[in-house]
């Protein structure tokens, strides 16, 4: 990602405005997205707990599974469905917690170990700037609030599921997500999770695929090392992951690739 704001941690954490400095370069410089780098790439706790310092300046830490706590582990497994979570595949474009009315608005990756095999790279696209790019009529069909998705379980803190929502919002501004996910578009090839009494399905259909075309021109990725955190705001950016290097039944589970994910809700959130 070479339009990627990189920030070195040791000059983030200090200074009496040392976070609110962080908070502002994130949101002017970074545009929602920033990677930033710890001096130790061994010291993990230690660095996720200052990740959380600076996370805390953005907003409120989550426990979205409280009984893990704000880190959670995305391990590779072998027996996943490769384009899911822990699978090594591709995992498509989108956005967690794509139905809740109180999607977190902040993401965060930290890397604990790359994948030996030298894939497994994050990918980031600027939705903005894909709903931009489309022409007046497929905006409005997306602004349509008639779209629905399948309830995330056992989540917490990030609101109630909501049975229909706009995929686009009426503005595209910090507050109001993009509720993207590019695997909504089967389904809608089969005019499913389409309200067809606002919508046809053939509308919602197209206006999407063009919608999905749109964010995938928009990928740029970046593969992670160990001690660095990916932070983005992920009301304007899709993520996913590219898929992972070949061999992966060869390499020992306490080898493979592990990140860990927190994220950071605020009030407000749409």
């Amino acid at each position: 990602m070479s339009d990627l704001l990189e920030l070195p941690a040791g000059d983030l954490l200090a200074g009496p405005t040392a976070h609110r400095t962080f908070a502002e370069a994130f949101a002017t410089r970074g545009h929602g997205r920033a990677l930033v780098t710890f001096d130790d790439p061994t010291a993990h706790r230690r660095n996720q707990d200052r990740a959380l310092a600076l996370l805390s300046s953005l907003g409120t830490v989550l426990a979205v599974y409280p009984h893990l706590g704000p880190w959670s582990d995305l391990s590779v497994r072998t027996d996943a469905d490769p384009g899911r979570t822990h699978g090594i595949g591709e995992n498509k474009l989108h956005i967690d917690m794509v139905e809740r009315d109180l999607t977190p608005r902040i993401i965060a990756l930290y890397c604990v170990r790359d994948d030996p095999a030298g894939g497994g790279a994050s990918a980031l696209a600027d939705m903005w700037a894909a709903v931009d790019s489309l022409a007046s009529a497929d905006r409005e069909i997306l602004k349509c609030r008639a779209y629905s998705y399948w309830a995330d379980e056992g989540v917490h803190g990030v609101g109630e599921s909501l049975e229909r929502f706009p995929i686009v919002p009426e503005h595209l501004e910090w507050g109001f997500p993009v509720r993207f996910t590019s695997k909504m578009g089967p389904h809608l090839d089969k005019a499913e999770l389409i309200d067809t009494t606002l919508l046809s399905a053939d509308q919602a259909a197209g206006a999407f695929g063009r919608l999905v075309a749109a964010v995938y021109a928009q990928r740029t990725t970046v593969r992670l090392r160990p001690g660095q955190l990916l932070i983005w705001d992920q009301q304007r950016y899709a993520h996913g992951r590219m898929p992972l290097g070949d061999g992966q039944g060869d390499i020992a589970d306490g080898e493979r690739r592990l990140l860990q994910q927190a994220y950071v809700g605020e009030a407000g959130t749409r």
